[in-house]
């Protein structure tokens, strides 16, 4: 069994509407088999331009549907209030993006919360003691050719290339990877990177 983390994104992809991060994660839960640990990560910051914050008010109805279906959420994180936010509530860890600049973070969080934390190789870990680390290309979207072997994976790649792949090196442990609906020309998380319901099932579905 892997972990599968699906970046649910901003206010850009469920466009900040209750009922969108709703339809989202009914998609999830529709093709879901459970014969993997699913779990929903969305992005909290106070400003990351172009990115458009999510509503509080969003996450927290969008956290009470996943757990009434079962299903664990969590967000990365970018300043310490929406940190001091996202405590308030019953999380598997706290995700720090792949940012030099945000990793001070990681000591601002609880020793009792789990830290996961992705990294691209290039900045020395030995300052920090996150709980997972996970491989890292901050491109959008990543070349396969630029990931190294890893079983704990934040995938940036188009589609399942890199889960795919990973079958030839027994599969991925941890795996984040961008969720959407549709195809949305002005949200940044569609980019190439982020994979729709017809290509999750092949991951998660039966």
């Amino acid at each position: 069994m892997s972990q599968i983390i699906l970046d649910m994104g901003s206010g850009n992809t469920c466009k900040n509407s209750v009922d969108y991060a709703y339809k989202m994660i009914d998609a999830v839960a529709a093709i879901d088999s459970h014969k993997h640990e699913v779990i929903f990560k969305w992005q909290l910051f106070m400003d990351e331009p172009p990115n458009v914050p999510l509503d509080h008010l969003v996450f927290g109805r969008a956290y009470a549907h996943a757990k009434g279906l079962g299903y664990k959420t969590t967000s990365s994180v970018f300043d310490k209030a929406s940190l001091d936010f996202l405590l308030n509530f019953d999380i598997p860890f706290v995700k720090i993006a792949c940012r030099p600049r945000l990793y001070w973070l990681i000591g601002e969080v609880p020793r009792k919360v789990k830290v996961y934390v992705s990294w691209d190789g290039k900045l020395e870990t030995g300052w920090f003691t996150p709980n997972e680390v996970l491989n890292c290309v901050p491109k959008y979207p990543a070349p396969l050719s630029e990931y190294s072997i890893s079983r704990e994976v934040s995938d940036h790649t188009e589609g399942l290339a890199l889960w795919n792949e990973s079958k030839t090196w027994g599969g991925i442990r941890i795996w984040e990877k961008h969720f959407i609906l549709e195809d949305d020309p002005n949200n940044p998380d569609c980019a190439g990177h982020a994979i729709k319901p017809d290509l999750l099932k092949e991951v998660i579905g039966a």
